[in-house]
C-alpha cells in the first residue's frame, strides 16, 4: 500500500542520515526546480524559499468530507520526486512511535536563555588560543550540521505525507502524532516562521475539523493566521484562505454573525487579488448562502447561491459536477421555500450532469437527488407537505 511505502521511504532516510548518506531532492508544487542536497547547486540557505500551496481540493482530489462547498481549501505538500511502489511488509508502526521523532529538549537556563557550553564559549571567543585543528573540527562539524539539517527537512516531509495517509484512512489518532512530529521537524530545521510550519499546522486544523474537536481545529487556525499574518501581510491569498477556514468552523459552531463577517472580509480579498468572476469568489459565495440558510434568510440563500452557480458555469463548464452540487443546493432551498417548480427544474438539471459524468444509480449524489425529485413529487401530487424535508 501507498502507506507501507512511506514507512519504507521513511526507515530508509532515517538509515541513510545515520550512516551519512546525502538527502536527494525534493520537489515542491510551486517550486518547478528541485531542492539539492549540499552537494548539488542550492546552498542550505535556499530552504527559506520552499513553498507550500493551498488548492480547493485534497490531495485525492476529492471534496473534503463536510466542506463548505468545497471551499475548504485544503492545504498540500505533494510527494517527494521519483517515490517508487515498493514492496514489503515490516514492524507495524504505532502511535507513540511517532513520539520519538525530533524530541524537545530543553535548552534554556532558568533566565530562559540557550545554554552555551564552556567549549562553545571558547569557540566563539575571538581573544581564545585555538589551535588550527580546532578551527577546522569547527567547519566540519558545521558541514555536517548543514547535511543532517537537509536530512531532518527530508525526514519531515514524509512524516507529513504518511499524516495524510492516515487522515485519509481517518485514522485520526496516527495522523495528529505524525502531523506533530512532521511539524516538530519543521521547526527545528526551518524556524518557527516558515511556510512549511504554517501549512502543517493548517492540516492539523482540517484534521481537529473532520474529527469534530471544532474548537481545536479554530485555535489551530488561529495559530496558522498569525504566522501567515506576519510573514506575508494581511492582504496574502494564503491569509485569504486561513480566513475562510476560521469563517467555516464559526458557522459550525454556530457563531453565525461573525463566520458572515469573515466571509464578506474573505469575499472582499478575494475580489481584490483575483477578481469578480474567480472560482474561490464563488466558493466562498456559496458558503455564505449556507450560512444564511442555517440562518432561515432563504431568499438570501437563494440569491448567493445564483451568483455562485453563475461563476461556476463560465469558470468550469455547464456540465462540471460542481454546477450540478450547486443546482442541487439551490433545489433544496427552493423546496424550503414551497417554490416546486423550480425546485423540480433544479433537481432535473442537477441529476442530468449527475448522469453526463457518468454517475452510477448507486452514487450518493443520485440516489440524493432521486429521492428529493421524488418528495417534491409527492408534495404536488397531495397538494400537502409530507413532512420530509428535502
Amino acid at each position: 500500500s501507498e502507506l507501507r511505502d512511506y514507512k519504507k521511504k521513511l526507515a530508509s532516510k532515517i538509515n541513510g542520515k545515520e550512516s551519512g548518506e546525502d538527502a536527494k531532492g525534493i520537489s515542491k508544487e510551486s517550486d518547478s526546480s528541485a531542492v539539492k542536497s549540499s552537494n548539488g547547486a542550492k546552498p542550505m540557505w535556499q530552504f527559506t524559499n520552499l513553498q507550500v500551496s493551498k488548492s480547493l481540493r485534497d490531495d485525492d482530489g476529492d471534496t473534503p468530507d463536510g466542506a463548505c462547498e468545497g471551499g475548504e481549501m485544503e492545504v498540500f505538500i505533494p510527494s517527494p520526486a521519483g517515490t517508487s511502489a515498493l514492496a514489503g511488509g515490516g514492524t507495524p508502526i504505532t502511535s507513540s512511535f511517532y513520539h520519538s521523532f525530533f524530541e524537545e529538549h530543553n535548552d534554556k537556563n532558568n533566565d530562559g536563555e540557550t545554554k552555551i557550553s564552556e567549549e562553545q564559549k571558547a569557540n566563539n571567543d575571538p581573544t581564545t588560543d585555538l589551535d588550527k585543528s580546532k578551527a577546522k573540527d569547527s567547519i566540519a562539524t558545521s558541514k555536517s550540521v548543514e547535511k543532517d539539517t537537509f536530512a531532518d527537512v527530508d525526514i519531515a516531509l514524509t512524516l507529513h505525507q504518511i499524516a495524510q495517509l492516515y487522515r485519509r484512512q481517518r485514522h485520526y489518532s496516527m495522523a495528529l502524532d505524525a502531523y506533530n512530529a512532521a511539524l516538530r521537524g519543521m521547526k527545528l530545521t526551518l524556524g518557527t516562521h516558515h511556510s512549511n510550519v504554517s501549512a502543517i499546522l493548517g492540516n492539523i486544523g482540517n484534521l481537529y475539523k473532520e474529527m469534530g474537536d471544532l474548537d481545536s481545529a479554530f485555535s489551530t487556525y488561529q495559530e496558522v493566521l498569525g504566522l501567515e499574518s506576519y510573514r506575508l501581510g494581511l492582504s496574502h491569498p494564503e491569509v485569504a484562505i486561513t480566513l475562510h477556514n476560521i469563517a467555516t468552523i464559526e458557522a459550525l459552531r454556530g457563531h453565525y454573525e461573525n463566520a458572515l463577517k469573515l466571509y464578506k472580509r474573505v469575499l472582499s480579498l478575494q475580489k481584490k487579488l483575483f477578481g469578480k468572476g474567480h472560482i474561490s469568489v464563488a466558493a466562498t459565495t456559496a458558503c455564505m448562502g449556507d450560512v444564511y440558510e442555517r440562518r432561515g434568510n432563504l431568499e438570501k440563500a437563494m440569491e448567493l447561491g445564483e451568483s455562485a452557480l453563475q461563476i461556476k458555469m463560465k469558470e468550469l463548464g455547464r456540465h462540471n459536477t460542481e454546477v450540478g452540487r450547486t443546482l442541487h443546493k439551490l433545489g433544496k432551498i427552493a423546496f424550503q421555500q414551497n417554490l416546486y417548480n423550480l425546485a423540480e427544474s433544479y433537481l432535473n438539471r442537477a441529476l442530468l450532469i449527475y448522469r453526463l459524468n457518468n454517475l452510477g444509480d448507486g452514487h450518493e449524489w443520485i440516489v440524493e437527488a432521486t429521492r428529493d425529485s421524488a418528495d417534491i413529487d409527492a408534495v404536488v401530487a397531495l397538494g400537502t407537505d409530507t413532512g420530509y424535508e428535502c
